[in-house]
């Protein structure tokens, strides 16, 4: 992976990741898209940086025959915090690694499908979602190359989205995350961060898991984000370090990791 050209900012940087709009029944998700929209209103003037690091939505597909319709609320709060001076980067995770051209359009946001390398205060950071990227589970690899193909996403996009909507969400549903599945992705994930410490990182932080959690390590800070769909967690980098937060109250308040 060829390291993406160092950026710098003097303003805090957030992070957040794991919403899944759209995954849940229409009272919770619609709860949930409303403080979505609030913190990046709240998030004008405030940050230099955002980075949506994966799975902000439960199934995101540019087809070839109609635009997405879905989620206008928060396309169009991210695209209010774009202009209103926040640089806005978004990583697919696995359900929108699809996102392109018509989410940067309608967002102002870059999408990177890779992990990117930055550099925030002087800290070099590698930012991933990190679906994959631990050692083990080669059967979701083997999947994760296979639908991240050329040819499987030209042939899906000839399918119509409510076809195609239909498959991602029963596809959805084989993929339940439960307590006992976080807890057994946690020390894998820690593993994988702890190495890319080691290969001279400052920082490493990834979503995916669904569980705030923060730890030192060779004199670095590795980092999982958190989820927002339940956690509505966030994390901001600051001149001072990194700090783990919580959506609440209409503010940010901050938490311990366990």
């Amino acid at each position: 992976m060829p390291p993406s050209p160092p950026l710098t900012s003097t303003g805090s940087v957030f992070f957040i990741a794991d919403a899944h709009l759209g995954g849940e029944e229409k009272i919770v998700d619609q709860a949930k898209e409303k403080a979505l929209c609030d913190l990046f209103n709240y998030l004008r003037g405030r940050a230099s940086k955002l980075y949506l690091t994966g799975d902000l939505f439960d199934f995101w597909f540019e087809f070839r025959t109609a635009a997405t319709l879905e989620h206008l609320p928060t396309l169009n709060a991210l695209s209010a915090l774009a202009e209103s001076g926040t640089s806005v980067t978004f990583l697919g995770g696995n359900h929108d690694y699809w996102a392109g051209s018509e989410f940067e359009r309608r967002t102002h946001a870059v999408v990177s499908r890779e992990p990117i390398i930055v550099t925030h205060f002087g800290r070099q950071l590698f930012i991933a979602h990190g679906d994959g990227l631990p050692g083990g589970d080669w059967g979701y690899r083997m999947l994760k190359t296979v639908i991240r193909s050329g040819s499987a996403i030209a042939a899906f996009r000839l399918l119509s989205p409510s076809i195609g909507s239909a498959i991602a969400r029963w596809a959805s549903g084989l993929s339940i995350v439960d307590e006992a599945r976080i807890e057994r992705a946690i020390p894998p994930m820690r593993r994988f961060l702890f190495d890319k410490l080691d290969e001279g990182f400052d920082a490493a932080i990834v979503g995916h898991v669904h569980a705030p959690r923060l730890w030192e390590h060779n004199g670095g800070i590795a980092v999982i984000i958190g989820d927002w769909m339940i956690n509505r967690a966030v994390v901001e980098l600051d001149a001072g370090g990194f700090h783990m937060l919580r959506w609440e109250g209409g503010g940010l308040v901050p938490i311990a990791s366990p």
